[in-house]
Formats: structure tokens, C-alpha cells, sequence
């Protein structure tokens, strides 16, 4: 974190703090840019076959240089322990060890289609099942706050993402995306966080996931506003201003 630019790796929220950890949302952010650069075969693995690198997408604070994670072999694996590789420091292009590197990997993409960024104003209002919302996110709700009985948090809801597509429809960079693979079809596709203003029209409480579904927009679920800008740190660093602030 310290050779990077800086900005906030760690939660808002006390409750997500982790005891052993100062900057989970970068912790996250690594294990998710791994994999999905394993995924894109381009994760970089030296002719000995001893050492491993990976571009992060992130630069340094003075030069905007990319940074490298490097990782050396395990010459315990796979016998004594099934972890193949270990991690040994962050590195920039010039650092000696890379040098064994033919070509350095580039940073892992997430957008096929740049018209996914932003939210199609033709195609609101947004389709949303009001009671599945309610319904499998009430411990989220309690959580900031709203503790209304089902009917008054619906009207709410309903005034809420109102509110929210107005909005947008003024100011595209509302919607910032994040990147969701169903687990059961192993489907990989870039949903929009929008902000859900319940308690006070200018401050958002929780982010509404929607996900464009041919020709309109469904509602899939909310999330805390930690989740949320976690989530989206992972392809781009939001500036929404709702999320920005967590």
C-alpha cells in the first residue's frame, strides 16, 4: 500500500474492520485481480519455472509505474504443502527481479463493451421485485437504520429508486459498475451500483445492484456501502461522489 497511490483500503463501517488487517478492501482487490488474470492466461511464469509474477493495475504515488507482485516457487510443493507459490515483495519494471521475465503481463480487463459503464436513461425505470428486495436484505436495512414495517419500506424503496433514476439520468458517473460471475453458470457479466437514499435524499444509506436484462434493467439485490465500493474498487477506482466518501 505504501508504494502505491494513496487512497482508502480499509472500511468505513467498524463492523468489516478485520483485527488482523489494516487494508482488506487491497487484500480483496489482489486476490481478485489474480484470478481473474489466471483466467486471461496472463499470469507470468519464468523459464526455470521458479518464479511467478502478476501485473496489480496498480501504479506508484510519484511516477504512475506499473507494480509487480513477485512470487517464488515453493520447493515444498506439491508434498509437504499444496501451496505452489509464495509471495516475496511488489516490484516495478526495472526491479532485478523481473529481469528473468521475457515480457512483463499486462492488467487484467473486465470491460468488453464500453456502453456496459453506463446506465441506457431509454431503458429505465428499473424492474424491481419489491418484496424479494425486502424480503432477503432486512438485516441490511435494520443495519442503517430503516426498521419500518414492510408496507412503509416499500413506499420508501419505491420514493428511493424514484429518486435514484432521476439521478442518473442527470449524471451517468451515478452508476458505477462492478464485475459478477454467477457461480452456477460460471457466467461473468458487468453489473451497475446505484445509491439508495432512504434516510435522507442526499446521503445514501445502501447500493442497489441492477443488471441489464435484454431491453430493461433488474433489480438483483442491495449491499452495504462497504461491499459496494470493495466490489468496485476491484475494475476501477469509483468517484461517484456517494461511494467515493465511504
Amino acid at each position: 500500500a505504501s508504494m502505491a497511490k494513496e487512497e482508502n483500503w480499509n472500511f468505513k463501517s467498524f463492523e468489516y474492520k478485520k483485527s488482523d488487517s489494516e487494508v482488506p478492501i487491497l487484500q480483496n482487490y489482489i486476490f481478485f485481480t489474480y484470478d481473474r488474470l489466471k483466467a486471461e492466461k496472463k499470469i507470468a511464469i519464468s523459464p526455470d519455472d521458479g518464479s511467478m509474477c502478476f501485473n496489480t493495475g496498480l501504479q506508484t504515488k510519484d511516477y504512475e509505474e506499473d507494480i509487480y507482485a513477485y512470487f517464488l516457487a515453493n520447493e515444498r510443493f506439491p508434498n509437504e504443502s499444496n501451496q505452489k507459490w509464495f509471495f516475496v515483495k511488489f516490484c516495478k519494471q526495472y526491479d532485478s527481479e523481473l529481469r528473468i521475465f521475457t515480457t512483463l503481463p499486462e492488467v487484467a480487463e473486465y470491460i468488453e463493451n464500453a456502453s456496459d459503464l453506463i446506465l441506457d436513461k431509454k431503458l429505465l425505470p428499473i424492474r424491481i421485485n419489491l418484496k424479494h428486495i425486502i424480503e432477503e436484505n432486512k438485516e441490511k436495512f435494520s443495519k442503517v437504520g430503516i426498521c419500518d414495517d414492510t408496507y412503509v419500506l416499500q413506499q420508501r424503496l419505491e420514493n428511493a429508486v424514484k429518486n435514484t433514476e432521476q439521478r442518473v439520468k442527470r449524471n451517468y458517473k451515478v452508476a458505477i459498475p462492478q464485475f459478477f460471475t454467477d457461480r452456477d453458470t460460471n457466467i461473468s457479466k458487468i453489473q451497475l451500483l446505484l445509491p439508495l437514499c432512504i434516510n435522507n435524499r442526499n446521503i445514501a444509506d445502501l447500493a442497489l445492484v441492477v443488471e441489464k436484462d435484454q431491453n430493461a434493467y433488474v433489480a438483483k439485490t442491495i449491499l452495504p456501502l462497504d461491499w459496494a465500493y470493495m466490489n468496485s474498487r476491484r475494475i476501477v477506482r469509483p468517484d461517484a461522489d456517494w461511494i467515493s466518501q465511504v
